[in-house]
């Protein structure tokens, strides 16, 4: 059913789970026009900075690795921006999470950079056990460096987020490259059963989750795949409570009928956990607006998130 766990015998069958959201925006978007994307790589760091859309190139592990990167027009080298990375989907690339989530547009306004790598084979490596000599954790590592060296970034506030398989690599990242990554947030996502198994990270963790009640890819009881479980929405949560040892009770904000907010106070070191639960809603990316799709702005959520989370 997904792309959680990359067995090289069940890559075609594993290809249509945990597919990536579906990109909603026009494709003639200026944030995402192909027009706006000169090529950044490993060396041009002397060259000029490009401001909007751009790609990225850099070398890891013997693969040239790629990225799509935005930069807001309010950027200034001597003022250092957060950064956020920005996870896609099984089957999709880092330009569909652009034009499908709104995140170049609040970047435009909140003034944060926002970088959404690309996958090897459009998706991503989540087991504890790297296939393939791929290993996507050390390739985020390097990338947050590459991108110091080409950006003026707040090494104290690096965030990643993530939808889907992007979401599961965001929950391992949270346990192996904290020291590098403030605060975390996934979508449609919750903990591979594997990655709690290792998880034995000392630093409290600041993780949201949104998810919707009637997910069939993710679903909220948990389900198992090809041997490999996926932990229920709540376990997740447990798990992350117990971590951070949140002794507070549950804090629930009802948005409105169909959006809960629920917050767990008192976690060690002023970290945080929260769920958003979207009742009746399925597998998803919403935007705000209206619709099944549109319960909230998840993109503006997880900003606010964020920015209450500095390493």
């Amino acid at each position: 059913m997904n792309l959680l766990f990359l067995k090289p015998s069940a890559q075609l069958t594993l290809t249509l789970l945990l597919v990536s959201i579906t990109t909603s925006c026009d494709a003639n978007s200026t944030l995402v026009s192909a027009k706006l994307q000169p090529q950044i790589s490993a060396t041009t760091k002397q060259q000029p900075l490009q401001i909007g859309a751009a790609t990225g190139e850099l070398r890891h592990q013997g693969r040239q690795r790629s990225y799509y990167l935005y930069t807001p027009k309010s950027y200034n080298p001597k003022r250092q921006m957060p950064l956020i990375l920005a996870f896609h989907g099984s089957g999709s690339q880092g330009k569909d999470l652009a034009s499908s989530t709104g995140f170049n547009e609040l970047a435009e306004r909140q003034g944060f950079i926002i970088a959404y790598p690309n996958g090897i084979d459009r998706r991503w490596d989540v087991a504890s056990n790297p296939m393939w000599g791929v290993n996507d954790v050390s390739f985020v590592s390097t990338l947050i460096n590459h991108l110091k060296q080409t950006r003026s970034i707040d090494k104290r506030r690096i965030y990643a987020t993530g939808v889907s398989n992007g979401g599961f690599l965001v929950q391992r990242l949270a346990c192996e490259l904290n020291s590098q990554i403030a605060a975390f947030g996934s979508v449609v996502a919750t903990m591979p059963g594997e990655v709690k198994e290792f998880c034995n990270s000392k630093r409290p963790i600041s993780m949201l989750m949104i998810n919707g009640t009637n997910d069939d890819k993710v679903p909220w009881a948990g389900t198992k795949i090809f041997g490999y479980s996926i932990l229920s929405v709540p376990d997740s949560i447990k798990f992350w409570r117990q971590h951070n040892g949140c002794t507070g009770k549950e804090v629930k904000k009802s948005l409105n009928k169909r959006v809960d907010i629920s917050r767990y106070p008192n976690c060690r070191d002023g970290a945080e956990v929260e769920l958003v639960t979207l009742k009746g809603a399925g597998h998803i990316f919403p935007r705000g607006g209206g619709g099944s799709s549109q319960l909230i702005n998840a993109s503006q959520e997880i900003w606010n998130f964020f920015k209450r989370h500095p390493l």
